[in-house]
Parts: C-alpha cells; sequence; structure tokens
C-alpha cells in the first residue's frame, strides 16, 4: 500500500504535468517566494509581472514542439472558455414594426437583469471600498507572494485595457462632434481635436490633484444616474429592434434609446466598481506601497469619468440632433419658400393663413435645395437658375384664393415628391437589376426606415447558407433626402406596408406604375387607409402580393437554431412580383395563403445588415 499511493500520485502528476514545466514552474515560485517578498512597494513587482507572460509565451512556444501538458491544458481551457462566452454573446438584429401587434414578443430584459446585478455588486464594494487593495497588500508576504504577483498582474491588465478602450473612444466622440457639427476637414480637424484632447487632459489632471480618487468615484456615481436624465430619443411611431441572444436565443424586444441608456448604465457600475475595489485608504498623503496601481487606478477612473459624463453626453446629443433632423419618423414642418418680389409681399399678408394651415414660410433671396424647403412659390424670373430646381414652382394665385389653401398647398407637395420618389426608386432599381436574365431573385426597398441603409438583395433563395449581405447602390439618405423619405414614411405607415420586395423580372417601369397607384391612393385620401392586393389589379404582367412576415421564436423545423435566429423581423412585406398564373413553368412568390414562407424568411435575414450604422 505504501508504495501504490506515491506510484498514483506520480503518475496522475505526469499526466498534467511535464518535467520541463515542472522545474520551470518549481524554480519560478521558489525564486518568487524567496527575493519577492523583500520589495516594499509595486515598483518592485514590475519585472515579476512582466516575467509571467513571458512565461507562458515562452511554454506555448515550446509546446508546438514538445508535450507540456499543464500549458496546452491552460490554452485548451482559455479558448473553449472564450468560444463559450463568446456563443451566449451572439447578438442578432432584426426590426419590429409592429411591436404592438398580436402575439407579443417578450421584452428584451438581459440588460436590464445585468444592470441590477452589477448595482448590487457596485452598492457591496461601495461599503467595502478598498478590499481589493488589501488583499493585495496582505498578499505581499513570503508563502503568498505568488498569488500576489497573479493577482497584481490581473488587476494591471484590467486597469490597462480599461485605459486603452475608453481614450480612443473618447477621442472618437470628439472627432464626431467636430466633424459634424463644426465640418472641420483634414488637419483644422486633427488640430481641433488635439486641442480639446489636451484641454480635457488638463482638467482631468487638476480634478485629480484636488479630489483624488475619491472625487472620481463621485463623478462615476453621477455617472451611473446620468442615463436617467440624457437619453437617446425614440421616434413616437418609429421602428423597434428585436434582438436574439446566443446560439439558442429567442428574439426580444426592446426600444434602440432603451438599448443604448441601459448598456451605457452597465458601463458606468462595472467602472464604479472597478474604483471602489481599489480606492486608497485614508485622505490626502496617506503612505502607500501602491504607486504603479495608483496611477493606473487614477487615469483608468478619470478617464472613464469623462467617458461616461463628457462624452457620452457630446455622443448622446450628437446622435439625437441627426435622429430628429434624419429619421423619416420625426414629423417636420412643411416649408413654403418664395424670394423677394411682388409674390413674396402678398404671401406676407397671407402668412398667418398659411402658418394656420401648418407651413412655415421662408423669404430668401437664395435659392432653396431639395431639403430647405416643401415648395418653390414666385421665383421672379432674374432669380430662375439656369438648371431646374427639384421643388414645384407654384403660383401665388392658386391658393391664396381658394377656401382651404392648406389642402391645395399639400396636394402640390405630395404630387411633386411622388413624382421625385419613383423616379429615384426606378433609378435604384435600373442599379441592382442583373444584366444576364432573371434567377428568381429580387431586391428590398425599405426607404423610410432610418435603420435601413440602402437596398439588399435575395440572391440566394434556395439555400440556407448566406454570403454577407451588402447594400446595393446609393444609401437612402442620397438617393431620397431627408423629406422625400418623410413622405413615403407617410405613404407607407397610412397603406400598412412596411417592406417592399420587387422581383428583377418586373422591369423599372411596371415597378414605377405599382408606386404610382400607392403615391396616387395616399394623395386622393382613398378610403380604407391600408393597401390591399386589388388596388393593383390593372398593371400589366404585375402580380402584387402582401404577406406578414413574423419572427421566428421557435425557430424553422429541421434546422439548428443558430441558422435561423436571424428570422427575427416583424413586417407586411408588398411582394412586386411577375405575374406568372398564364405561366405553370416558372416558380412564383408564395401567395399569401401558403405556408412555405421558408425563402422569403431566410431572405429577410439580410434586410437589415447594419442596423447600427450612423446615416
Amino acid at each position: 500500500m505504501a508504495r501504490i499511493v506515491p506510484g498514483t500520485i506520480l503518475g496522475a502528476a505526469r499526466r498534467y504535468l511535464a518535467g520541463p514545466e515542472a522545474l520551470v514552474l518549481v524554480s519560478t515560485v521558489m525564486v518568487l517566494e524567496l527575493i519577492g517578498p523583500t520589495s516594499t512597494s509595486d515598483v518592485d513587482d514590475i519585472p515579476w509581472v512582466v516575467l509571467l507572460p513571458l512565461l507562458l509565451v515562452l511554454a506555448c512556444s515550446v509546446a508546438r514542439y514538445q508535450h507540456l501538458p499543464l500549458t496546452r491544458s491552460l490554452v485548451v481551457w482559455a479558448a473553449s472558455t472564450f468560444r463559450r462566452v463568446r456563443s451566449h454573446l451572439i447578438v442578432s438584429l432584426g426590426l419590429d414594426f409592429h411591436p404592438f401587434r398580436s402575439p407579443r414578443i417578450q421584452p428584451f430584459i438581459g440588460l436590464r437583469k445585468a444592470v441590477f446585478v452589477m448595482f448590487l455588486v457596485a452598492a457591496v464594494l461601495f461599503a467595502a471600498r478598498g478590499i481589493g487593495r488589501d488583499l493585495l497588500e496582505v498578499t505581499r508576504q513570503q508563502g503568498l507572494y505568488t498569488i500576489h504577483i497573479v493577482a497584481m498582474s490581473a488587476v494591471w491588465l484590467g486597469l490597462v485595457l480599461g485605459i486603452l478602450l475608453a481614450v480612443p473612444a473618447s477621442l472618437l466622440a470628439i472627432l464626431e462632434v467636430v466633424r459634424r457639427r463644426f465640418g472641420f476637414e483634414g488637419f483644422r480637424r486633427i488640430m481641433a481635436v488635439i486641442c480639446l484632447g489636451i484641454a480635457i487632459a488638463s482638467v482631468l489632471v487638476i480634478l485629480n490633484d484636488k479630489l483624488g480618487v475619491r472625487g472620481c468615484l463621485g463623478v462615476l456615481a453621477f455617472a451611473c444616474l446620468l442615463p436617467s436624465v440624457v437619453r437617446p430619443v425614440d421616434p413616437p411611431r418609429g421602428q423597434w429592434l428585436n434582438i436574439a441572444m446566443g446560439r439558442k436565443g429567442r428574439p426580444r424586444t426592446i426600444r434602440i434609446g432603451q438599448l443604448i441608456s441601459d448598456s451605457y448604465r452597465l458601463m458606468a457600475l462595472v467602472a464604479f466598481s472597478v474604483v471602489a475595489l481599489l480606492t486608497p485608504h485614508g485622505g490626502e498623503g496617506t503612505a502607500s506601497s501602491l504607486h504603479v496601481t495608483d496611477v493606473l487606478l487614477s487615469t483608468f477612473g478619470w478617464v472613464l469619468a469623462w467617458l461616461l459624463t463628457g462624452s457620452a453626453c457630446l455622443a448622446i446629443g450628437e446622435f439625437n440632433r441627426r435622429r430628429r433632423l434624419y429619421d423619416p419618423a420625426f414629423p417636420r414642418s412643411r416649408v413654403l419658400w418664395a424670394g423677394p418680389g411682388v409674390e413674396a409681399e402678398s404671401l406676407e399678408h397671407e402668412r398667418h393663413a398659411i402658418e394656420a394651415a401648418g407651413w412655415r414660410l421662408v423669404v430668401s433671396e437664395t435659392l432653396p435645395g431639395p431639403e430647405d424647403a416643401d415648395l418653390l412659390v414666385g421665383m421672379p424670373s432674374e432669380l430662375v437658375p439656369s438648371k431646374r430646381v427639384p421643388l414645384t414652382r407654384v403660383p401665388p394665385s392658386m391658393f391664396l384664393v381658394a377656401e382651404n389653401p392648406g389642402e391645395l398647398l399639400v396636394e402640390a407637395e405630395e404630387r411633386n415628391k411622388a413624382e421625385r420618389a419613383t423616379h429615384a426608386i426606378a433609378k435604384l432599381l435600373n442599379s441592382t437589376r442583373p444584366r444576364l436574365g432573371d434567377h428568381g431573385e429580387g431586391t428590398f426597398l425599405v426607404p423610410h426606415c432610418w435603420l435601413v441603409v440602402g437596398l439588399t438583395r435575395d440572391d440566394e433563395r434556395g439555400t440556407l447558407e448566406r454570403s454577407p449581405v451588402l447594400t446595393f447602390g446609393q444609401p437612402f439618405r442620397i438617393a431620397f433626402g431627408t423629406r422625400l423619405r418623410r413622405f413615403l414614411y407617410e405613404v407607407m405607415s397610412r397603406a400598412d406596408i412596411d417592406v417592399f420586395y420587387v422581383e428583377d423580372a418586373v422591369t423599372p417601369e411596371q415597378a414605377t406604375e405599382v408606386f404610382n397607384l400607392l403615391f396616387d391612393r395616399h394623395i386622393a385620401r382613398a378610403s380604407p387607409a391600408a393597401a390591399a392586393e386589388h388596388d393593383f389589379v390593372g398593371v400589366t404582367g404585375v402580380r402584387v402580393v402582401l404577406h406578414n412576415v413574423d419572427p421566428e421564436s421557435e425557430g424553422i423545423a429541421g434546422v439548428d437554431s443558430h441558422v435561423t435566429r436571424n428570422a427575427i423581423s416583424r413586417a407586411k412585406i408588398m411582394i412586386i412580383g411577375r405575374d406568372r398564373r398564364d405561366d405553370d413553368d416558372d416558380e412564383g412568390p408564395p401567395s399569401g395563403g401558403e405556408a412555405n414562407d421558408l425563402w422569403l424568411e431566410e431572405s429577410l435575414k439580410g434586410i437589415f445588415p447594419r442596423p447600427l450604422q450612423s446615416i
């Protein structure tokens, strides 16, 4: 028995620890325990903190040629842990155009749960602030010095990573504001960012000298409360964001503003917890042996404090400004533009009636662009440009003598925008149509949604493995402009249509005819408001199908859930396809009553390739 036990222990040690590994490990621990405890501050710990990762890198290099079971086990464990965490953090995004439609989608509360748990952790660490610092001090003795070095390495790595992530994020926020708000370009933009960065760094240094890390803790506590005051705006009837988390994720619904606010609050709580964990004891001038840690902690805390207060306010303010300016879901005032002259004087006398009809009168000598106004009235002949202004010119006598001038102005504006919209849609469809034949494919068109950048294609209808989806042609913000997209938003909202799918077999002329019918219904205020398939029967060679697409909460039978997790959008789609009722050889798009919607659901996975991309 006395021989069996040591033999068993030795065999287990050989399986999990090779000779070279055992020699290096024992030697390192012995050197650390004999020499290390003589250090008086963490400045003396720097060589040992650097030594550990170097030994690990060296062991990983040698493991390629020799059998090192401990090193291999550590690498395999790290890789498997990373893959497991990543599999639970896979996020799929979709849009829910009808968040209140039954059946309801469950709300996304994963972030709220994480925020609540992190709040409890932050409260505990604030009550026991400095406990991490105490543990680092206690382990600085013989017998525990190896644990001290490992813990010190983890602390320094976390602080350095936080600084390396926060500094570029702060500079990007400043750069975005300088570029978007002030319009600086080239060298002026770089100098503006550098000067602002130096000014902010100087303020942070002064605050650190006056308030210390405890003051930084107070700023971070304020940052945790800031999302309740500074919030990203959501449009009154805008689209919601659907999220599926992990390989077995089920779609959940959340507003974009709520998603940004919860993520921001979680970051603030994490930063607050880290600073509370390592906050120095006592007041100013208290002796400390963690000089390097104090420098890293002060830098980490104040950089995160700026990122989560000043940079966050700048970024969210710019986001809200651009959202209100460019999101078609936000209502916009109608602008009536006129040049100085006799017509403008008559319009000035009728300003009250014009404004009562929901219009804003602007009299200016400059010519308006398509984003400046909705209608152009009575421009003097000397100011008529050599090229056509993309706005309808309406004589003032047309509506000044009418009983209801607002209706005439709105009809003239909408007819002009309908003409411009059909021209822009035909141009976009021409840019995506295949040059060689029809393969049963098509183009998705969602011009009224701020989160959709441009056209997407259904290029592989019959397969589940899709190539990366990219947008085609011009972005919607360039092809249409915000005022025209607002008109399309009103048309599609009233017609209860969320997505257009135009088959390649349909010519741009036929598609234009369908859109003209839809626009005419809107301008004439046809009743009922929602469009129906029979409204488009008169278009030759075209069949229009209205189809409701619901999220795949349970996945598609026989298909792995990670393949179908992207089919999480809910929308009513108008399929504009070729009329194949007399063509038995061709396979047409599914009708509204067919149960096999697999191709459509798979195609819809690519409508929103980059939903959070800035416009």
